[in-house]
């Protein structure tokens, strides 16, 4: 074998090292944050995260993103807040920033931190897509500030996931579900409640056995309702 052919193939090599290495080492340190956080073992969680192979791995972003996910297995609410300020003030591209806008904004939706929530709306104004935003403001409308506003949306978006006669499969009672329960709230918040029921009736069967029945009943309970 002559010295250009040997030059060749050792380059050969260690193009392959460098390309393959770095995957195996990415997908071993994956497996193992995965098992750590399945097994609630969130000590040895972090310490991972903090090693020199996750650093070779994941870039700054990617670990604190799965350090917030560790913080909000344990529900550490005080970690969470300044995880997510952590995230907020990191230079990230903007689809990082739209990834954190809404992770924090429903985080502190199902909190009820209403002025928490606006401002991850607020932030993430400018890089969340346009669907995704609007979704976020109606929510933030109706869960948050009790408003009646989007009554119309809503029912749209209705139409476009189901029909209204075709029997729906256990995938899409949930999201059906949900839309009839926003809207059934928002007539709930102009007293009317023949167009609550004809929403919240079939929200109940769409969400039984979910936090939204238990704040139906609560809702027609209150109203005097059932």
């Amino acid at each position: 074998m002559d010295s250009k052919t040997m030059n060749v193939m050792i380059i050969i090599i260690l193009t392959l090292v460098f390309i393959l290495v770095p995957i195996i080492m990415k997908k071993v340190v994956w497996k193992k944050l995965l098992v750590q956080l399945n097994n609630e073992q969130y000590d040895e969680f972090y310490k991972t995260l903090d090693t020199g192979i996750c650093k070779f791995s994941y870039q700054a972003f990617n670990r604190e993103y799965m350090r917030l996910s560790g913080y909000l297995a344990q529900r550490n609410d005080t970690k969470i807040e300044e995880q997510f300020e952590l995230l907020k003030n990191m230079r990230i591209s903007n689809k990082q920033k739209a990834s954190v806008a809404t992770r924090g904004f429903y985080y502190y939706l199902e909190k009820g931190k209403i002025k928490k929530a606006e401002g991850m709306l607020s932030y993430g104004k400018s890089y969340v897509d346009e669907k995704t935003f609007k979704n976020m403001q109606i929510q933030f409308s109706i869960l948050m500030k009790k408003e009646a506003k989007y009554i119309d949306d809503c029912k749209e978006i209705l139409n476009g996931m189901w029909d209204g006669k075709s029997e729906l499969d256990n995938n899409k009672k949930f999201p059906v579900g949900t839309i009839q329960y926003l809207i059934g709230l928002q007539y709930s918040y102009l007293k009317d409640v023949d167009h609550m029921m004809e929403y919240f009736n079939p929200a109940l069967e769409n969400l039984a056995g979910t936090p939204y029945e238990e704040d139906i009943r609560r809702i027609m309970t209150k109203l005097h309702v059932g």
